[in-house]
Formats: structure tokens, C-alpha cells, sequence
């Protein structure tokens, strides 16, 4: 599937063009809900190599609100652009473009295992990916690089609010008794407490939402069938 872009800009560009273009697009972010009903949701997880500019990308597609898996993709993608984390998301976008590529037909929502909004730059990655493509995002992140918190209460269900200079950015969410907690902010096109109902309500007692955690499963299962071929070709 060609994926076409709504709002396009180059992604091979320096980084002080990509902090213009990261400024002009975090002002296309809309915090608010604007989506119509949706079938599908695309659950994405992001892994970076230790080691080169290699990036791993997989989606998986999952009905909505059923969750059933209906469509995957995992791609590796090399990057040329260097790692500023502040611009990681020009790093990631395009991975997760040719991943996207692989499915027969975009996802309705996206939920990232990246920030939205809660970011220092306002734009996440994403807040990046709803932009260009105008599909609804929210950032679901394990960690936070911006903001103060209270930590919630240690049962499950329990949120706070992430703050960063003085205005509400995310909500810190407890997915499972006693577990790190999620943070959780628009993307694009969905509000706050949207984004953080869409969590809560696709967490089947794991820490993660199911479309983000069928999603990292596909990346654990695909780089151990690399290291597996790996070893075998040595063998």
C-alpha cells in the first residue's frame, strides 16, 4: 500500500531545518476530539539498535473494541539522521511510514509507544505521525522526558497529571497494581482524557494496552528469529 501523507515535509534535512518543521507542525496539533467512529486500531512499537541507525518498527492492526489481531507488519529501516533526542521522531516517522506500507489498509487510531504532546518540543512522535498522515494518535510512553508528577496511587485505575510549565500535558495512568505507571497524552485529535480512556479501556491486566503490547510482541518475536537465522548461519 502507498501511503500518502497529508501534510509532507522532508525528513532528510539538517537538524536545525527539522526544529523549524517540528515547529510549524506541533502547531497543526489538534488536542481535542475530532474523529468519527473507528473499526481498527494500530497499535506501534519502536525499537532503536544499540549498535548503528538501524530502527525496527512493527504494527499491529487490532479490531476495535474487540482487539483481535487482524493485520501486522515489522520492518527495519536505517536511518541517515542523527540521534538529537529532542528530534527522535525524525529518526522514527519514516520507519514507521514503510512499515505502515506493508499493510493492505491504514489503521483508524494509532496508539504509539511514544509521547504526543508530552514532549518538550510539543511534538512526539506521536503527535508527528497523526500530523502528516491527519489520522487520530495518542502517545502512550513507559517514560516521560518532560514534566512533574505526584506518582498515582498503587492500584490499578489510579492517574495524575503530568505538568509542564504550568499547563496539564499527559495523565500518569497505573495500569496494574504496583507496577511503573503509563504516561499518556494526545497525540492528534484526541483529547486528553480521551487518550487516557482509550488506554484504560484496551489494558486487559497487563502493564500495556493491548494494541501497544501484541505490537512490542511482534518485535521481540521477529529479533529473535534474526538471532536465530544469525546463529544458524554460523553454524
Amino acid at each position: 500500500m502507498k501511503v500518502e501523507l497529508r501534510r509532507p515535509h522532508r525528513f532528510d534535512v539538517a537538524p536545525y531545518e527539522a526544529q523549524q518543521i517540528q515547529r510549524e507542525l506541533a502547531r497543526q496539533v489538534v488536542a481535542e476530539d475530532d474523529f468519527p467512529d473507528f473499526a481498527t486500531i494500530g497499535g506501534i512499537e519502536i525499537g532503536h539498535s544499540r549498535f548503528d541507525d538501524r530502527i525496527q518498527v512493527s504494527v499491529a492492526v487490532l479490531s476495535y473494541p474487540d482487539l483481535q489481531l487482524v493485520e501486522r507488519a515489522v520492518v527495519e529501516h536505517r536511518t541517515k539522521f542523527p540521534f538529537v533526542p529532542d528530534l527522535l521522531s525524525f529518526r522514527e516517522v519514516p520507519a514507521i511510514l514503510q512499515a505502515l506500507g506493508e499493510l493492505s489498509r491504514l489503521p483508524e487510531m494509532f496508539m504509539v509507544d511514544g509521547p504526543g504532546i508530552a514532549h518538550p518540543k510539543g511534538l512526539g512522535v506521536a503527535s508527528h505521525l497523526g500530523v502528516v498522515l491527519d489520522i487520530p494518535a495518542v502517545g502512550c510512553s513507559k517514560v516521560t522526558a518532560v514534566g512533574s508528577f505526584v506518582q498515582p496511587e498503587v492500584n490499578a485505575g489510579s492517574t495524575t497529571s503530568l505538568v509542564w510549565q504550568g499547563e496539564i500535558i499527559g495523565v500518569v495512568f497505573r495500569s496494574k497494581n504496583r507496577v511503573a505507571p503509563l504516561f499518556v497524552s494526545s497525540g492528534h485529535r484526541v483529547a486528553r482524557d480521551t487518550a487516557a480512556r482509550l488506554v484504560r479501556e484496551t489494558c486487559q491486566g497487563y502493564r500495556l494496552p493491548e494494541p501497544t503490547r501484541v505490537a512490542a510482541g511482534l518485535l521481540t518475536e521477529a529479533k529473535q528469529t534474526a538471532r536465530d537465522a544469525a546463529l544458524a548461519a554460523e553454524t
